[in-house]
């Protein structure tokens, strides 16, 4: 599958879905579609190994109009909310599904028709592989992510078979696709930041810390080399300890009822600790360590999502007049993580012309795996275009399959809402807190 995500085509991703089929009453005088044997099952499976195609093992005669892969992508956001009732407590699970593209391609039957039933064939029992290829627009969509729990944005691939005569059919589990976009770093630029550090249960500040940063943002496996300069209030403290984590906040938000609810999950990403010499309260401390690539992405803001990464150094201060008299208070440092430096930004092609999903109405779009690539956008424009020159008959005949030609994106929106009792659906956490009244979406 062509696209501008980062894909990993040396390893085999594979799915083996199986789809139990059975057959309807019917009368004695209907035969059934499908063969008697009901316990047995149809295996429809989704594989990718360098191109994409779906494979189709079917153990016994089936009857199909046509077969479909489909390419959708979604951002849900679920909160389980606790109502209060006049005896007993209620809790409801609200969720908000918005489905930003949702395009399919036909791998085999016939062209479906507005005006005429489409017919059908048998497929005899064996395994059947038919390739399809999409490629992504020069669009960036945000990133995949399953956090917050209940918050997630996911890109998903299915393949249908169509049944005849409008008989249900076959289709295969959910599969999901892993998509980064490409967020190049900003240039090179040394930058500062400085901040009057605190006791968590005083108000008087304990010290200035400073932090030299060779640039705003870092890539997954990247080297950060920057520098930290502490200096206390008091002549009788010294600096004996410093430890830092970095962080991956995830928040999401959804509109409620009563107002904007949002929920939080963080992750640790490393943790380390910088060695600190002798000092009389004021010190410059080197700080080193490698970006890891296992759960970092790219900082991004959705609709119901949004990532950041901040770098917690906690600081020990000691008296030196006093035994076993510290202090610890915590300096946070904003931090940016994209996945391409800014010196390889002109390496990629086309990457300068990328447009947002926000603005942009493109969509992926299948092509004939044969190609290399789709064909350019002055073929596939869809038949409402007026032609250059006078059609020559009242019909145009369009050049491309009208299951390649590629059409404006288009977001649905879907909101559900249903009562459960206290303690089920788990996997959401606690119930969704109302944080502000104020129904504004923007971060």
């Amino acid at each position: 599958m062509n696209s501008t995500a980062n894909r990993e085509s040396n390893n085999r991703l594979s799915q083996v879905l199986t789809e139990r089929v059975t057959t309807r009453n019917r009368s004695s005088s209907s035969p059934p579609l499908l063969t008697k044997n009901v316990g047995l099952q149809n295996q429809l499976s989704i594989e990718f190994e360098g191109s994409s195609q779906v494979i189709l093992r079917p153990n016994r005669i089936i009857k199909a109009t046509q077969i479909r892969i489909k390419f959708r992508a979604e951002e849900a956001a679920t909160a389980k909310v606790r109502e209060y009732g006049l005896e007993s407590k209620i809790e409801r699970i609200d969720q908000v599904i918005t489905s930003w593209f949702n395009v399919e391609t036909k791998v085999w039957g016939k062209e479906s028709s507005a005006y005429l039933m489409s017919t059908w064939q048998s497929i005899e029992p064996g395994e059947y592989k038919y390739p399809f290829a999409l490629k992504f627009p020069n669009v960036n969509f945000p990133p995949s992510s399953d956090d917050p729990p209940g918050f997630s944005i996911r890109y998903i691939l299915s393949a249908h078979l169509d049944g005849p005569a409008c008989n249900p059919g076959l289709r295969s589990k959910d599969y999901i696709v892993p998509y980064r976009p490409i967020i190049s770093a900003p240039p090179t630029k040394q930058w500062s930041f400085s901040q009057s550090v605190v006791q968590s249960d005083k108000k008087s500040p304990v010290g200035n810390v400073t932090a030299h940063v060779p640039r705003s943002a870092f890539c997954p496996d990247e080297d950060v080399d920057m520098s930290l300069y502490i200096e206390s209030f008091s002549s009788e403290l010294i600096v004996s300890a410093i430890n830092y984590t970095l962080y991956k906040h995830s928040d999401g938000q959804i509109q409620l009822q009563r107002g904007l609810a949002r929920k939080t999950k963080v992750r640790q990403i490393l943790q380390s600790t910088a060695s600190v010499p002798g000092n009389a309260g004021s010190i410059l401390v080197p700080i080193q360590f490698h970006v890891p690539t296992r759960l970092v992405s790219p900082s991004f803001q959705s609709r119901h999502i949004n990532v950041y990464y901040d770098i917690v150094f906690t600081i020990q201060f000691s008296n030196r007049n006093r035994l076993k008299s510290t202090i610890s208070v915590d300096f946070i440092l904003p931090i940016g993580i994209t996945n391409l430096p800014y010196n390889h930004l002109l390496h990629i092609q086309h990457l300068t012309s990328v447009q947002s999903y926000l603005v942009s109405k493109e969509s992926p779009v299948f092509f004939d795996p044969a190609l290399d690539e789709p064909p350019s956008h002055a073929h596939l424009v869809p038949l409402s275009t007026p032609p250059i020159a006078s059609p020559p008959s009242y019909f145009s005949i369009q050049d491309v399959p009208s299951q390649f030609i590629q059409r404006d994106r288009e977001e649905k929106t879907t909101f559900t809402s249903r009562l459960i009792k206290p303690g089920m659906s788990p996997e959401l956490g606690d119930p969704i807190v109302v944080v502000s009244e104020n129904k504004d979406y923007e971060w």
